[in-house]
């Protein structure tokens, strides 16, 4: 599923954006634009923008760097769910997202001293099923400036749904666990979803198979381990393990990360484990 502001809102913020920059500059950065929403105020804006503009009643927190977003609603998962391909929301509610998405981006590219990482969880509270959606605050204020596209930034949410008994009949949130999200945890997600998402993509599903896969921050460490199979050969050789280094090293040499000492990738299946230095990492060539 892929959500994005609308478009009408995503231009006009991008290019307030992009004129405030021309204007700093131009000034020779001789006055200082003044932020829209305090730091102190940031969770109860997007509350009230999403009530008054939309309709939409919601939760909003902070935990330390991280900003918490949380709504309910009895009847969020399609009746179509687990029958149909990207079939999660119902319409309505898959709108509703979108716009929560669209004032979380208005305040946090407007706000003072804003927090690293956002997490927007929707829940239904009749099944019992959390959906989280977590995205760098950096990432959003790039995407708002033109930087980087946003099927890139699509790509750069961390996802998760999970089955949640405490969910049901949970309206403000209660069940919930938040927590301070840190670049490494945000990070070794996040390459550990591209990993599924490249040999899950319809290039490649139909010549792969995930048993698991899964990546962690540990000791100064990134650790991934996948257990994946060629369920049949693919037109093109593809090593999977170098695929996994290309993908490692494209998202740390992205986001510029050096706080670490080195990478292992596992194979579970050949009980091949390949081990990085961050210089290697950072010498691995991506094409």
């Amino acid at each position: 599923m892929k959500l994005k502001p609308s478009l009408r809102n995503s231009a006009r913020a991008a290019l307030l954006f992009n004129l405030a920059l021309c204007l700093l500059f131009l000034s020779g950065c001789t006055c200082q634009i003044q932020p829209t929403y305090k730091e102190e105020n940031i969770p109860s804006a997007i509350e009230q923008l999403c009530r008054d503009e939309y309709k939409i009643n919601l939760s909003a927190k902070r935990e330390g760097k991280s900003l918490w977003v949380y709504i309910s609603n009895p009847k969020f998962l399609n009746r179509e769910y687990g029958k149909k391909e990207e079939k999660i929301f119902n319409e309505e509610e898959f709108y509703k997202l979108n716009n929560i998405l669209t004032v979380i981006g208005r305040v946090l590219t407007s706000a003072e001293k804003t927090p690293d990482f956002f997490a927007l969880t929707a829940s239904d509270s009749s099944l019992g099923f959390d959906y989280t959606l977590i995205g760098s605050t950096l990432d959003l204020k790039k995407a708002y400036a033109g930087a980087i596209p946003w099927a890139e930034i699509n790509r750069r949410y961390v996802v998760h749904f999970n089955v949640s008994p405490m969910a049901v009949g949970d309206k403000t949130g209660a069940h919930l666990v938040v927590y301070d999200i840190k670049w490494p945890d945000f990070l070794a997600e996040q390459i550990t979803q591209r990993i599924g998402n490249q040999f899950q993509g319809e290039n490649l599903n139909k010549y792969f198979k995930i048993n698991k896969l899964q990546g962690i921050f540990n000791k100064n460490a990134f650790i991934f381990e996948y257990s994946i199979e060629k369920s049949s050969s693919p037109p093109q050789k593809i090593d999977i393990q170098q695929e996994i280094v290309k993908i490692v090293s494209f998202c740390l040499k992205t986001y510029e990360f050096k706080n670490f000492s080195l990478v292992e990738i596992r194979d579970l299946l050949t009980r091949e484990n390949v081990i990085l230095s961050r210089a290697q990492v950072w010498a691995t060539p991506l094409y």
